[in-house]
């Protein structure tokens, strides 16, 4: 689909009052997430009092549910529906908030505080974005992926800095307001948002189990087709947790903590500028040469930051983030596509492949890191992760198959093939 910016505004305003409201939704629980979740080990060791490395495990299995909970999605969504699901999902982050808020006092409440609070997005991030493919056609797809990744990377870009003003007064004021602000937003979406059902329906259905029926034929076969996807995704996040575990504390040591916010900032701002003009290119893209690039561009990006200092912090985040762009929304719209009939369970693997990516990631770069920096080298951390970007590239390049984005009219045109492929 070419179109205009002013032509893709007009489409935006044109859709549902349910579906604008979860893209502006969906900005509001980013920004309220992101005020919490890079200061959870922070509020575990300082504001709750548990020793590091008991913090340290906590964290790492709270990312996991986060992201390998979401495969449970599909099986939730199936029983409550999309709208039903994210509510569900909210009360529960809600609940957690204000579990952590008592833990301040109370210190092992803090173990069901954070699993609640990995939880809520477990469950909610499939749904959000199962609704959004649910609510357009297969045309508006990718736009609409990019525009709802856009308005959650407006909220992640946001929200630390949000979050910051309030830590520096008092972390229970933190833990307290995120609570508020998730209630409110529990209500918003019960009160805005028209219920859906958890999957499409199929076209040219005979009756009510037709689609059932078609996707249980095919759907061992959609499976084994959406492994290559899985792969490079599990791939792509494992790299990215490098970037996103580490920068932190390489900025920290390097460059100042301040540099921080502003590489957090320049890495949501392009996604959030780039991704959804971009699109439509990206979904037409052929998927070999895309991946290739995108991890091209990611270990370009690591290599740069390997010459410390804040403008290469800046400049090696920017092309990291460039293959980011390409790379995520290309991967989701692969998995969709794969996985047809069900793209709440499609977002679920998807996540499940996001959080053995953060695993691994966790556990190789903790070994790493800590490697260079007990070295007096922590520079070459990046390096390290290059190496392995490059890998990606070269693996991308062997399995990443030819296969192009099929266009809208190609996937109408034969419900039997688009069920059974």
């Amino acid at each position: 689909m070419k179109a205009s910016l002013p032509a893709k505004w007009q489409t935006f305003r044109s859709l549902t009052p349910s579906l604008k409201a979860l893209i502006v939704l969906s900005f509001i629980v980013a920004l309220g997430s992101y005020m919490v979740t890079p200061f959870i080990g922070v509020l575990m060791v300082e504001g709750v009092g548990l020793d590091i490395r008991v913090a340290g495990v906590l964290v790492a299995v709270a990312t996991f549910i986060q992201f390998g909970g979401s495969i449970l999605g599909g099986v939730v969504v199936d029983r409550l529906g999309l709208k039903e699901t994210m509510v569900a999902s909210l009360a529960l982050r809600t609940a957690g908030l204000v579990l952590l808020g008592i833990a301040v006092r109370v210190p092992w409440v803090a173990y069901p505080a954070v699993v609640l609070v990995a939880a809520g997005p477990a469950l909610y991030l499939p749904a959000n974005k199962a609704y959004i493919i649910t609510s357009v056609s297969d045309e508006l797809r990718p736009l609409f992926l990019a525009v709802s990744s856009a308005a959650l990377n407006a909220g992640m870009g946001l929200g630390p800095l949000l979050a910051a003003l309030l830590m520096d007064a008092d972390p229970a004021v933190l833990l307290v307001s995120a609570a508020v602000l998730f209630a409110l937003i529990t209500a918003a979406h019960q009160l805005t948002m028209k219920p859906v059902p958890g999957r499409p329906v199929v076209p040219g259905g005979t009756g009510a189990g037709a689609a059932p029926e078609r996707a249980g034929r095919g759907g061992r076969h959609a499976l084994r087709s959406a492994l290559r996807p899985m792969l490079f995704t599990a791939l792509a996040f494992y790299l990215y947790f490098f970037f996103q575990s580490f920068i932190g504390l390489y900025a920290a040591s390097t460059s100042g903590i301040h540099a921080l916010g502003w590489v957090m900032l320049t890495n949501c701002a392009m996604v959030v500028l780039l991704q959804p003009p971009l699109a439509d290119r990206i979904a037409r893209a052929p998927f070999r040469p895309l991946l290739v690039v995108s991890f091209t561009l990611m270990a370009a990006g690591m290599g740069v930051m390997y010459l410390r200092g804040t403008p290469s912090l800046l400049l090696g985040t920017a092309l990291f983030t460039l293959g980011e762009v390409f790379l995520f929304l290309r991967c989701d719209l692969e998995l969709v596509d794969r996985v047809p009939g069900n793209p709440a369970f499609a977002f679920g693997v998807q996540r499940l492949t996001a959080g053995i990516g953060g695993l691994l990631a966790g556990v190789v770069g903790g070994f790493l890191f800590a490697h260079f920096q007990d070295a007096g080298e922590p520079e070459w951390f990046w390096l390290a992760v290059a190496a392995q970007c490059l890998l990606a590239a070269l693996a991308a390049a062997a399995l990443g198959g030819g296969r192009h984005a099929r266009t809208h009219q190609e996937r109408g045109a034969d419900p039997e093939l688009e069920a059974a492929r």
